[in-house]
């Protein structure tokens, strides 16, 4: 920004397994931008997050489960990045989303960013719903808001059968048009710092 202390930005995690990695590539590329002093990161683990806050990141515990942890963890916070839960079930991670949306407004948050998901269509996927709901949820508080809308990330091939339907000459996905657009966490994390650190 650079950013005042008192007007620090928050980036809320909540990934697992690959998503710790995106967590510290968001961190690692705004720390390029704003000074560590002026960054809050709040973590289901904040022990995983010592080297950042060795640097001089202000981390803090939050769950989304946990409105206490949230009510801590946005005091101070001008501007805040959700990343969307990883659980798989669509309606508790509405409901943890909605936690963290209250949260927000409740500690008068100014800006709040939203990871989402690209070319989002009503009924089209499950989803798909999940993240329009998450942005209806967002709109009704009246806080400022961007949403990224993050495109497919490249490593969900890796989840996908590939070596096993080279191997037997079949595919074991349904069939149907795959074609899909997708980008690295790396490039996702470099656009998503960037975006934080501008002037709103």
């Amino acid at each position: 920004m650079p950013v005042k202390r008192g007007e620090q930005i928050d980036v809320d995690c909540h990934y697992r397994c690959k998503r710790k990695a995106w967590n510290a590539l968001i961190l690692s590329h705004l720390l390029d931008h704003i000074p560590a002093r002026d960054i809050i990161a709040c973590v289901r683990n904040p022990q995983a997050m010592h080297a950042y806050q060795a640097r001089g990141v202000d981390i803090r515990f939050c769950d989304y489960d946990q409105a206490s942890s949230l009510a801590h963890a946005f005091q101070g916070v001008s501007q805040s990045l959700l990343i969307s839960s990883p659980i798989l079930d669509n309606a508790a991670r509405l409901q943890q989303h909605s936690q963290v949306i209250a949260a927000a407004k409740q500690a008068s948050i100014s800006h709040i960013l939203y990871t989402g998901f690209a070319f989002p269509t009503p009924g089209a996927s499950a989803l798909a719903d999940l993240h329009l709901a998450t942005e209806q949820a967002i709109l009704d508080t009246g806080i400022p808001f961007t949403f990224l809308r993050n495109a497919l990330y490249i490593d969900f091939a890796g989840s996908l059968p590939l070596h096993s339907a080279v191997a037997n000459g079949c595919p074991t996905v349904p069939p149907g048009d795959w074609r899909f657009h997708a980008v690295s966490r790396a490039d996702l994390a470099k656009g998503i710092a960037a975006v934080l650190a501008e002037p709103k």
